[in-house]
């Protein structure tokens, strides 16, 4: 299958600054990380992780512990590494060659040898499992639409029967405010235009070395509509904003043979 632009991209953010694409931070950026920076990356993922699984057994699932966990879209193991350490064995996905190997070389410097990795595709076809937690956070996003809606079906048919999904999506952002710049203009119009204005942006030098990063808002009916028709019958709801890119974290348990409210 061919790469589109928006994996190949991804790649590139991978090769030249690969903990900035994951976390938009600039302390995160490849000049600037440290090791104090890099153990905050890794403990607000852990933070992440800890408010997920309490959200879980609060309104999920109480006492859930997953055997067998998915991170779709793992990135450099920012989430991976606490699953790991919750789950008996994880599955790291990502479209990224060089970002799989980041996140295994992070797992194995925190000694976690029970990740598999896997590289990703539209029909997640490198994974054939079931898995007991699906988890994906700030990844869809970046995906356009129609593909992020066949995977997120994809996503959901890998959850066994019981099985807990965590999958985040946006859905609006906040107005851009009117910048006085003509460049800053240009590149706002760029983002929303095609490929040929973006190569126009990309001349002028309005991209600082990197590609567009894609942020995708997501019709939510469709989601709804497949997570029904794969049995689920409750979902808990988290708000997420990313600096005005508004989200969702739908929280769900697959339950084929589940009742609907009367």
């Amino acid at each position: 299958m061919s790469m589109t632009r928006s994996d190949r991209d991804w790649e590139r953010f991978a090769r030249s600054d690969p903990y900035w694409a994951v976390v938009t931070d600039p302390r995160f950026t490849r000049g600037r990380l440290n090791q104090d920076g890099l153990r905050s990356f890794f403990e607000a993922g852990a933070r992440h992780i800890d408010v997920i699984f309490d959200a879980i057994h609060r309104f999920v699932q109480p006492g859930f512990a997953p055997e067998r966990a998915l991170d779709f879209g793992c990135g450099v193991g920012r989430l991976t590494v606490p699953l790991a350490r919750r789950a008996r064995q994880v599955v790291a996905v990502d479209v990224s060659e060089t970002m799989l190997r980041e996140a295994r070389a992070n797992c194995a410097a925190r000694g976690l040898a029970n990740v598999a990795f896997r590289l990703s595709d539209d029909r997640l076809s490198a994974v054939t499992e079931e898995f007991n937690l699906v988890h994906s956070f700030i990844v869809l996003q970046h995906i356009p639409c129609r593909r992020g809606e066949r995977l997120f079906r994809a996503l959901v048919a890998r959850l066994a029967d019981g099985g807990v999904g965590v999958i985040h999506v946006t859905y609006s952002k906040e107005p851009p405010a009117p910048s006085r710049s003509f460049g800053g203009r240009l590149l706002g119009w760029a983002r929303g235009c095609g490929r040929g204005v973006r190569a126009l942006a990309r001349g002028l030098g309005l991209h600082a070395g990197r590609p567009l990063m894609q942020m995708n808002d997501y019709h939510l009916n469709p989601l709804f509509l497949q997570l029904q028709g794969a049995g689920v019958r409750r979902v808990h709801v988290e708000y997420t904003d990313h600096g005005g890119c508004y989200g969702v974290i739908l929280m769900f348990r697959k339950d084929p043979g589940g009742c609907y409210l009367a």
